[in-house]
């Protein structure tokens, strides 16, 4: 089965390639921003403004990369499309204050590749030292970069693959709800587990800290921005908070790979009570379990279906295991 799968890299750059990758960010930006403005000027509907056509305004835009120019309307059209379908709000003008930066290039006869543990991308001739912790298959469909605080610079690749199903188990477990442990099974199965019990006591003791330096640059009569000690322990906070929540992601990619290779048939709990739920696990990281197993049971061939069942305190993944049953036979 073909499937469309992401790889995210942390990436080393020099001054130079940092360079070009600040200015493409904001190439693409301005693109962006003036489509939009188009739009919302009615400009459009007059002439056919494209990023070739800013191109004969603006000869800047020559220098970067003319597919990041191009995904950057593509982005464009699909807010559109998102907006007027009701999915989100009306499209937004782009900042170059936001923490994240980022564009998108495709591969085009061989113009991203990977040679050793270096990146190739368009419109740099020199190659991009890259961590590579996991070996990439398939062949590259395109690659973002992106950058945090233009410090921090990643590449997500994206690669056409082929995945093999799973071998048949024939087993099958119910799965509901945990604001403790995210989720509940309803057999008796050794899962992956995360302990961040120390890392949350850090992290309310450095945001502590965080409120004691506003407190002070308060009473200094200093701005936030420009108070030293304040934006040191405002860094510290934010890379434990990252460290949180990369650690979430993990284990819940470990979980959902976990119960798809040991189970056939996964029955969900369909709509879980997130009300007065207090738990290191919240709703959103329900949404990221759904997601990921969704297409993780799509991938290798095992069946996920969702079952709704009244509000029971105990046992409810049982239930759900039951009801799956009925459904099967």
């Amino acid at each position: 089965m073909s499937v469309l799968k992401g790889y995210k890299f942390r990436i080393y750059p020099d001054e130079k390639q940092k360079k070009f990758f600040i200015e493409t960010f904001g190439c693409v930006r301005f693109t962006y921003n003036h489509l939009l403005m188009a739009r919302q000027t009615g400009a459009a509907r007059n002439t056919t403004m494209t990023p070739a056509s800013l191109k004969k305004e603006y000869p800047f835009l020559k220098k970067t990369d003319s597919l990041a120019l191009a995904n950057a309307q593509r982005n464009l059209d699909r807010a559109f499309r998102n907006y007027f379908s009701g999915r989100a709000g009306y499209p937004k003008l782009k900042t170059k204050k936001s923490t994240w930066q980022s564009y998108t290039t495709n591969n085009q006869q061989h113009t991203v590749y990977l040679e050793g543990e270096y990146l190739k991308v368009p419109k740099l001739k020199s190659l991009v030292p890259v961590h590579l912790h996991r070996e990439v298959r398939g062949k590259i469909k395109s690659v973002t970069i992106s950058a945090k605080r233009n410090r921090e610079f990643y590449a997500s690749i994206l690669c056409v693959e082929e995945v093999e199903e799973l071998p048949k188990t024939n087993d099958l477990v119910g799965i509901s709800y945990c604001p403790e442990n995210l989720i509940q099974i309803s057999v008796q199965r050794e899962l992956p587990k995360i302990n961040q019990s120390y890392l949350i006591k850090q992290l309310e003791k450095e945001q502590k800290k965080l409120q004691l330096r506003a407190k002070v640059a308060k009473k200094r009569k200093v701005r936030l921005i420009n108070a030293k000690n304040y934006q040191k322990q405002k860094e510290r906070v934010l890379k434990l908070r990252t460290t949180k929540l990369d650690q979430k992601r993990n284990f819940i990619d470990q979980l959902t790979i976990s119960l798809v290779r040991d189970f056939d048939y996964l029955f969900i709990e369909s709509k879980p009570n997130f009300k007065n739920e207090s738990g290191e696990f919240s709703e959103a990281d329900w949404q990221q379990f759904i997601q990921r197993i969704q297409y993780k049971g799509r991938w290798y061939g095992k069946e996920v279906r969702y079952i709704e069942v009244k509000e029971l305190k105990n046992e409810k993944c049982k239930e759900i295991e039951r009801l799956g049953r009925a459904q099967l036979t």
